[in-house]
Formats: structure tokens, sequence, C-alpha cells
């Protein structure tokens, strides 16, 4: 039949309500079948929930992501333990486990609740930083002496950690190396300031003590809990940072309690 002839017939039977080009293709014998949107995805009017997904499908995904991400962050910060004490090495030594355990022991036996929650919780870090004096020591004498060979990378590393914990106020109290000390003891507290009677002979300069010239050590390295102790280096000295914009008063008022009762503690 011509397009002529079927022109004719469908103007006969009723004009059919289509665009030019769906003519086009249905007078070329092509069905026209595909849709523009998919049926089963398509916005119903007056369907509240289809429309607010359809519309805001990524702000409701990052938003229970945020959301997630939140719940988890309190959670975390809600069963961290709440301590009544920091205290942080900063030296050559790599503080392995009997070391640390040791100084769990010591420390903790002079220990108060200082926050009153019925428990009393130390917490201790280590950071292994060993000058460039130490480090001409051969591999071995180092591993003998300190425990680890720091490569050069994570030394510069622990340096920056140092420093930016002791500028964050997170701990007052410090064991630390002799060398680190005399390049840091400015930032110190005076301890004659806070404790007039200690023993001028234990002292390094104002601002710290040899910690193995100290009764608490003598006495404290002498148990079996407190053995570890004595891997610590001989030059290790024990200082406080003053109380600093960043540090929590309580914490500060309560590193200068337990730093006292070390100083004046005697064997029985």
């Amino acid at each position: 039949m011509e397009e002529k002839d079927v022109m004719q017939e469908q103007n006969a039977q009723g004009e059919i309500n289509e665009s030019n080009a769906a003519k086009r293709l249905r007078l070329l014998g092509i069905e026209n079948d595909d849709k523009i949107h998919d049926e089963s995805v398509a916005i119903k009017k007056g369907d509240f929930w289809d429309n607010l997904w359809y519309q805001y499908k990524w702000v409701i995904i990052i938003g229970a992501i945020l959301l997630i991400v939140a719940v988890i962050f309190i959670v975390s910060v809600a069963t961290q333990p709440d301590y009544d004490m920091y205290v942080a090495y900063a030296g050559p030594l790599y503080t392995d486990g009997e070391t640390k355990y040791a100084i769990d022991y010591a420390f903790g036996a002079m220990l108060e609740d200082y926050n009153g929650d019925g428990e009393k919780l130390f917490n201790f870090a280590g950071i292994t930083y060993q000058n460039e004096e130490q480090r001409k020591q051969s591999a071995e004498e180092m591993k003998q002496n300190y425990g680890i060979v720091q490569n050069t990378h994570a030394n510069y590393q622990a340096l920056d950690t140092i420093r930016s914990q002791m500028m964050s106020g997170t701990v007052a109290i410090y064991l630390m190396d002799e060398a680190l000390y005399n390049d840091n003891k400015t930032m110190m507290m005076d301890l004659t300031a806070i404790f007039p009677d200690i023993n001028p002979d234990i002292m390094a300069g104002e601002s710290g003590v040899y910690f193995k010239k100290t009764d608490f050590y003598k006495y404290m390295s002498t148990t079996e809990d407190g053995a570890g102790l004595k891997n610590l280096p001989k030059d290790t000295i024990l200082c406080i940072l003053p109380n600093i914009t960043t540090m929590d008063n309580d914490l500060h008022q309560n590193s200068i309690t337990l730093l006292c009762e070390i100083l004046k503690f005697k064997a029985e």
C-alpha cells in the first residue's frame, strides 16, 4: 500500500494523535516501544517516600554515613578509660613489655584516685628517640643498650611526636633522656619551687632529677614487679612540664602531687 493510501485510510478512521517522528517510524513499519522512563522507578504523584528518595538519595546516603561515624566516635569516647595519671618516656630505649610493666607497677603503687571514680588507672606511653651521638654506636651495642636500632625516618617522626605531645599538654610527667632533657629543660618546672626539700645530689639542673638516684627507684627496682625499671638508661631524667594553656588544670595539679610523693619516698 502506498504512503498516500495509508494516510487516507488513517484519516478515514480518525485522526491519530502522534508526533511527526512517531508517525514516520510507524509508516516505515518500525514499532516505537522504547520508553523514556522506566515505570518501576517513575515518581508517582502523591508517593512521598519514592519522591523523597528520588530527589535526595545522595543526601540521605551521605547523611547516614556521617551519622554512623558520629555514633562510633561518641561510643569510642564514652568507653575510653578515665585515667587518673599519664606519664611518658622519651629517649633511646625501646620500652618493651617488661619495662612498661615495671613502670606501670611502680608509678601505679603511688597513684591516688584523683578523679574520684573509684578506680586508680595509670597510662604510660613510650617514645623511642635516639640522638646522633647514640646512633654512632654499633648496631650490636644499640640493640644491647636500647633494644632497638631506630631508622632515620622513624627517628625524625619520634622527635616530632615528642614535641607535639609536649605542646598538647596531654602528659605532664616525663622520664626523659638526659640529652633530650637538656634540649628542653627551659620548658620544665623548677623542682625546688614545688618540693623545696629535694636532695641536691640527685638533681640534674633545677628542673629534673636523675631517676635512678631517687629512693623511689632504688626500692621499686628491687621488687619482683619493678625489676624492669633497671632497663632504663642510667641518665634518665624525671621532670615535669609547667601548667601550659593546653593542659588540664586538675591533671597538672595531680601530676605535681604524684611527683612530690615520689621525691619524698623513703623505703620502710
